[in-house]
């Protein structure tokens, strides 16, 4: 244990330190402030002489580091693995317990095997940057319940089943710059509540879904490149009953999607702008609402976009302004609620050519296109 007001340093160039290992469920808790520079801290099992592998349910007790209400501590140019389990305080490197942690710098560095690579409570004052996080169990990045001023700058993130996810009422949390590739359910997650933060200029690749934002408002988005996702580029989600925040009012603009099976999904999301969004290799819609969504888009190029609704009662409704002259085909103009002509009058073959060759043209600059969808409507949009 390093007590309050101890600067403890473990150092390979000053100590000559370069591996620890953390005997049974035994773990280093940091009151004060500890330098660790230069070294390999992994759990170890005395009797087989080999690290601690850990279950899926994270019921396995081994070694662990806890920050709890430290200051100041730095973390370079060094290696964690096989470390942490499911209990709080114990989840691998964790920031958790005896007030809030903060000041924190962990640069250059490498995090693998580990139940949680990191979690933080109530943390401030931290940067993360520059290091790679891979092979984790839960996630590899979790700033969670009220964390708030923190960069993470720089890092790759692969293979982990969620790359970064930002949970709980956190805010001004920076995510910049990052490759996060190969990480199963999402690369980047907006959750419960994270607001007033930004994710810029990161590259997602291979994953689920991109980027996902999820019970959390007044975000912005920008600049980021994502590749690969089977299931959306970008998610703006609210569940059914949401009890921690709403998806709105975050600003969502040039950002590339390319290779994915969709674009751009507002799932029972209101009131976000998406602008000026790169689409390529889009094998279903480019943006798609359901759960009685809206989205507006603008400052937008369309390349015969495909825009469409699932699964809506009421009908979800798209609007888009500032975006030129775009010709839509399909759909209604303004807020026409009629869903039910389809089902009358089926369309034939001739009348199907005779749509998709024909639409009807707006200028968006000066007045915005809305469309209200019924379950299933689609348009399709030609700037």
């Amino acid at each position: 244990m390093v007590a309050d007001d101890i600067i403890f340093s473990l150092t390979s160039s000053d100590d000559g330190l370069q591996y620890l290992k953390i005997a049974g469920e035994n773990g280093i808790i940091v009151h004060g402030q500890i330098m660790i520079n230069g070294v390999t801290i992994t759990s170890w099992n005395i009797a087989e002489e080999e690290v601690i592998q850990q279950n899926i349910n994270g019921t396995i007790r081994r070694g662990y580091i806890q920050f709890a209400g430290s200051e100041g501590s730095q973390i370079i140019n060094s290696e964690f693995g096989y470390l942490g389990d499911a209990e709080p305080g114990r989840r691998g490197f964790d920031l958790y317990g005896a007030g809030p942690s903060h000041s924190m710098l962990i640069r250059s560095s490498k995090f693998h095997d580990m139940w949680m690579a990191f979690y933080s409570r109530e943390a401030y004052n931290i940067t993360v940057d520059g290091n790679e996080y891979y092979n984790n169990i839960r996630y590899a990045l979790d700033p969670h319940t009220i964390t708030y001023d923190m960069n993470i700058t720089n890092n790759w993130v692969h293979h982990n089943p969620i790359g970064i996810i930002c949970s709980d009422r956190c805010y001004n949390i920076l995510i910049e710059g990052n490759l996060v590739e190969h990480n199963i359910d999402s690369g980047i997650y907006f959750s419960r509540n994270m607001h007033d933060s930004t994710a810029r200029n990161n590259h997602v690749l291979n994953t689920t879904s991109g980027i996902i934002v999820s019970e959390s408002p007044n975000n912005q988005i920008y600049d980021n490149t994502i590749e690969g996702a089977t299931s959306q580029g970008i998610r703006l989600f609210n569940p059914e009953l949401p009890d921690d925040g709403l998806t709105e009012n975050n600003l969502v603009f040039n950002n590339s999607i390319s290779d994915s099976e969709n674009g751009i999904m507002a799932i029972r999301s209101h009131d976000n702008i998406v602008a000026n969004t790169t689409f390529s290799d889009i094998e279903e819609s480019k943006y798609t609402l359901s759960g009685n969504s809206s989205m507006i888009i603008r400052e937008q190029h369309f390349d015969n976009a495909l825009i469409s609704d699932e699964g809506s009662e009421i009908g979800s409704q798209i609007e888009i302004a500032s975006s030129g002259i775009i010709e839509v085909i399909g759909g209604q103009g303004g807020d026409d609620e009629d869903g039910d002509d389809d089902e009358e009058d089926p369309v034939d073959g001739d009348e199907e050519e005779e749509d998709e060759g024909e639409g009807e043209l707006y200028n968006t600059d000066n007045e915005p296109y809305t469309n209200r969808f019924g379950d299933g409507d689609s348009i399709r949009v030609i700037s």
